[in-house]
């Protein structure tokens, strides 16, 4: 369990004891706030996280008060979760050249308990993202997190306060696609777990559920909570191409793997970069320093 520094990015935040509180004082007023803007702050730590559980405790004088953890922050594109997200209760949002967009909301016209502290949890297993207030999951997303310090968006009449933050972060996930021989077997055993393993990667395969009765369902889920794909698309595997697919479809870091025995890729395969191999000792010292090369990119 984490715990970082938060240095203030925008607006009037002080950190006092851990606490870190929002000023009161409202803004002037503009075209939208004509009675004056809440105040509002960014903020950021130097804690990366990818993959985990973050918490908090929160409190707010004003119903319309926001408090949202913010995730790929410094990206083109942010992603916040937490109270009051893009006009509704709970849920998750965007922002992008200062414009917020909602992903997944709830709580429309419901309102939380105010000038009383509260708890929040978000969770995130590979895409898979959960939003808990006070133990209770209020919204869920399906969305990309790329490894980045951590951010919060607060904003309000009144004070908002946060104290108690923590972060448990786990390691991410490569899941790895292949037909399941001795020939792969050899290629996963000597090149792929051990060069994923060095990159921090948890690495699971997918025969480690096929024998217990994996059913389609639980495949999506695996590849929804891991961090990156890594699929031998070598021989012509229903299976495999499936995965692939859904993989693709889903936004995720795919690396493909092909002996070039393989005459020809599959058409809609052809188009995508493919690390190519040859089935003896020196190929596969030569699929390991390109594969090295590929997740250094994802990685760093």
């Amino acid at each position: 369990m984490k715990e970082g520094h938060w240095i203030p990015i925008m607006g009037d935040i002080k950190i006092d004891n851990g606490i870190i509180t929002l000023s009161s004082m409202p803004l002037p007023p503009n075209e939208h706030y004509p009675n004056g803007q809440p105040p509002y702050s960014f903020i950021r730590s130097n804690m990366e996280f990818e993959k985990g559980t973050i918490s908090l405790e929160f409190y707010m004088e004003s119903k319309d008060a926001a408090c949202l953890i913010g995730l790929n922050i410094g990206q083109p594109i942010e992603l916040y979760a937490g109270i009051n997200a893009a006009g509704s209760k709970y849920g998750f949002a965007t922002v992008a050249n200062w414009q917020w967009e909602y992903k997944a909301v709830s709580g429309f016209g419901s309102s939380i308990a105010i000038e009383q502290w509260h708890t929040m949890k978000m969770v995130v297993k590979g895409s898979l993202l959960d939003l808990y207030i006070d133990d209770v999951k209020v919204s869920s997303v399906n969305y990309i997190i790329s490894r980045s310090s951590i951010g919060l968006f607060l904003q309000g009449i009144g004070e908002v306060k946060v104290k108690n933050i923590k972060v448990d972060a786990a390691k991410p996930v490569c899941f790895v696609v292949m037909q399941f021989t001795d020939e792969y077997n050899v290629l996963y055993a000597d090149v792929i777990k051990p060069t994923c393993e060095s990159y921090g990667y948890e690495v699971i395969r997918a025969d480690d559920y096929y024998t217990s009765g994996l059913i389609i369902d639980d495949i999506t889920m695996s590849i929804n909570e891991s961090t990156l794909i890594i699929a031998d698309i070598t021989p012509d595997n229903p299976n495999v191409f499936y995965e692939v697919g859904y993989a693709h479809g889903v936004g995720k870091a795919t690396i493909l793997l092909s002996d070039r025995k393989r005459e020809k890729l599959p058409f809609d395969l052809s188009g995508f970069r493919t690390l190519f191999y040859d089935n003896t000792i020196g190929g596969k010292n030569i699929v390991e320093e390109r594969l090295r090369k590929h997740l250094s990119a994802i990685v760093y």
